[in-house]
């Protein structure tokens, strides 16, 4: 029971109000947490040159893999083999320690292997549309959270540990 800064106390609408609460946590947050789930991964190596995480950096949205970054159009979500494609404005991007600078970047993630046990993608970039270079080539160990970027070129690649 409920007093009201008025003085009225009302038992049957704050029950109500409890209970409708009540389901919509209930049945409101899982599926909420059930939907998007953010790969966080860090480098293994503390003492490397390596400061962040892996970019684009990944998240799994219903059984999809995405990419969160601005886009301009396109999907940065791309299911198991299927293929997505989007276009973001004022890109730098950097190959072999060189800048390509700001420029417009058309992105793609093409046929991604998405499964219980491994999330393997790659992603490349073009600033025509047609000329496409790999930017990132991932592979993330589900089970373990072991993860390999060979981020463009890179021999060897840099290991990450990685939670969802």
């Amino acid at each position: 029971m409920l007093l009201r800064k008025n003085g009225d106390i009302n038992e049957v609408g704050d029950f109500m109000n409890c209970k409708i609460l009540s389901f919509s946590l209930l049945f409101g947050l899982p599926l909420m947490a059930s939907g998007t789930s953010l790969i966080v991964c860090e480098p293994q190596d503390k003492n490397g040159n390596t400061d962040s995480g892996i970019w684009p950096v990944p998240y799994l949205l219903n059984n999809k893999i995405c990419f969160d970054m601005r886009i301009d159009s396109g999907n940065t979500c791309a299911g198991n083999g299927r293929t997505a494609n989007w276009f973001s404005r004022g890109v730098i991007v950097t190959v072999d320690n060189e800048s390509k600078g700001r420029n417009d970047t058309f992105f793609r993630v093409i046929k991604p292997v998405i499964s219980d046990k491994e999330i393997k993608y790659i992603v490349e970039a073009s600033r025509d549309g047609s000329s496409w270079f790999q930017i990132s080539h991932v592979s993330i160990d589900r089970l373990s959270g072991n993860a390999i970027d060979w981020l463009i070129k890179e021999h060897g690649g840099t290991s990450y540990q990685c939670h969802l």
